[in-house]
């Protein structure tokens, strides 16, 4: 009986643990309240805002691409820039389904820091058949709807995103503070 309870005890144990870790790929996505969202403050000591705001719009110009809402917003005197973007993923699955994911960056810029935000990710796809004809969709939700679907579907749609999006936040660090090197 003591054995009993033991087993009971320890499937109760096991149980939770696993309830309390989020089960599919999307967990692997930096969220605040409920949503995705990447973002950081990052010291640029020495470096003006002007300087920073210069080499952000620059940033925003070559890597912020394919949306088709093109819009920016940009404000000189407060250091913002906001700019919309689309990242497409090369078809996945059996069917080759399309995925793209529209966001919004917000790169704000002070004297000797700046902080990006990435944010508002759309999530579009459509669903194909073997002869690769769009039999529904596209269908366009917000990213977080990721977070529903099945670990196979997900899991490779999530790590995309997630890759993109550092890939992105490297290139925007490369630029704002560029590594020096000093030699003798």
């Amino acid at each position: 009986m003591k054995s009993l309870y033991t087993t009971l005890l320890l499937v109760g144990i096991s149980s939770a643990v696993s309830a309390q870790k989020k089960p599919y790929g999307y967990a692997r996505l930096p969220q605040v309240d409920n949503k995705v969202v990447y973002t950081a403050i990052i010291p640029a000591t020495g470096t003006s805002q002007e300087v920073l705001y210069a080499r952000a719009k620059q940033w925003i110009n070559q890597n912020i691409t394919g949306s088709p809402d093109t819009s920016r917003t940009r404000n000189k005197e407060e250091g913002i820039l906001i700019a919309h973007g689309l990242l497409r993923q090369p078809p996945v699955g059996i069917f080759k389904d399309p995925n793209s994911y529209a966001y919004a960056c917000t790169v704000a810029v002070k004297d000797g820091k700046y902080k990006y935000q990435i944010d508002h990710i759309q999530w579009t796809y459509s669903t194909m058949n073997v002869l690769g004809d769009v039999i529904q969709g596209p269908y366009t939700l917000a990213v977080e709807f990721l977070g529903t679907m099945p670990p196979n579907y997900a899991d490779d749609r999530a790590a995309y995103l997630d890759e993109q999006a550092k890939a992105l936040i490297k290139s925007l660090e490369e630029v704002m503070v560029p590594k020096t090197s000093v030699t003798w």
